[in-house]
Protein backbone atom coordinates (compact mmCIF):
# COMPACT_ATOMS: atom_id res chain seq x y z
CA UNK A 1 0.00 0.00 0.00
CA UNK A 2 1.29 3.46 -0.93
CA UNK A 3 0.35 6.78 0.65
CA UNK A 4 0.56 10.51 0.00
CA UNK A 5 -0.99 13.55 1.66
CA UNK A 6 -1.81 17.04 0.45
CA UNK A 7 -1.78 20.18 2.61
CA UNK A 8 -3.18 23.36 1.09
CA UNK A 9 -4.90 26.47 2.46
CA UNK A 10 -7.96 25.70 0.29
CA UNK A 11 -8.70 22.46 2.17
CA UNK A 12 -7.79 20.40 5.22
CA UNK A 13 -5.04 17.77 5.06
CA UNK A 14 -6.14 15.02 2.67
CA UNK A 15 -4.74 11.47 2.79
CA UNK A 16 -4.48 9.35 -0.35
CA UNK A 17 -3.76 5.64 -0.62
CA UNK A 18 -3.30 3.19 -3.44
CA UNK A 19 -2.25 -0.40 -3.95
CA UNK A 20 0.75 0.86 -5.95
CA UNK A 21 1.99 4.13 -7.43
CA UNK A 22 -0.36 3.87 -10.42
CA UNK A 23 -3.39 3.37 -8.19
CA UNK A 24 -2.16 6.22 -5.99
CA UNK A 25 -1.81 8.45 -9.06
CA UNK A 26 -5.50 7.91 -9.94
CA UNK A 27 -6.57 8.71 -6.39
CA UNK A 28 -4.55 11.95 -6.38
CA UNK A 29 -5.68 12.82 -9.92
CA UNK A 30 -9.32 12.68 -8.85
CA UNK A 31 -8.53 15.30 -6.18
CA UNK A 32 -6.33 17.54 -8.33
CA UNK A 33 -8.94 17.70 -11.09
CA UNK A 34 -11.18 19.59 -8.68
CA UNK A 35 -8.80 21.29 -6.23
CA UNK A 36 -5.62 21.86 -8.28
CA UNK A 37 -6.57 21.80 -11.98
CA UNK A 38 -3.31 23.50 -12.96
CA UNK A 39 -1.34 20.32 -12.14
CA UNK A 40 -0.56 18.12 -15.12
CA UNK A 41 -0.42 14.33 -15.07
CA UNK A 42 3.37 14.45 -15.36
CA UNK A 43 3.61 16.88 -12.43
CA UNK A 44 1.49 14.54 -10.28
CA UNK A 45 3.76 11.62 -11.20
CA UNK A 46 6.81 13.76 -10.33
CA UNK A 47 5.24 14.57 -6.96
CA UNK A 48 4.74 10.86 -6.26
CA UNK A 49 8.38 10.20 -7.26
CA UNK A 50 9.67 13.03 -5.04
CA UNK A 51 11.04 15.43 -7.66
CA UNK A 52 13.28 18.17 -6.29
CA UNK A 53 10.86 20.95 -7.29
CA UNK A 54 8.05 19.24 -5.37
CA UNK A 55 10.19 18.60 -2.27
CA UNK A 56 10.79 22.37 -2.10
CA UNK A 57 7.04 23.13 -2.41
CA UNK A 58 6.08 20.41 0.09
CA UNK A 59 8.40 21.73 2.79
CA UNK A 60 7.89 25.49 2.53
CA UNK A 61 5.17 28.05 1.95
CA UNK A 62 1.47 27.29 1.79
CA UNK A 63 1.98 23.60 0.97
CA UNK A 64 4.39 22.91 3.86
CA UNK A 65 3.49 19.62 5.46
CA UNK A 66 2.56 17.85 2.23
CA UNK A 67 4.28 14.56 1.40
CA UNK A 68 7.65 15.18 -0.28
CA UNK A 69 7.04 11.88 -2.11
CA UNK A 70 4.86 8.77 -1.92
CA UNK A 71 5.55 6.46 1.01
CA UNK A 72 4.82 2.87 2.02
CA UNK A 73 1.88 2.47 4.37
Amino acid sequence: MRGFHCVDPSHDRIEFTGADDEDLFHSIKEHTTRAHPQLTDSQIREMIEGADWWKEVATSGVNAGSSPSAYDK
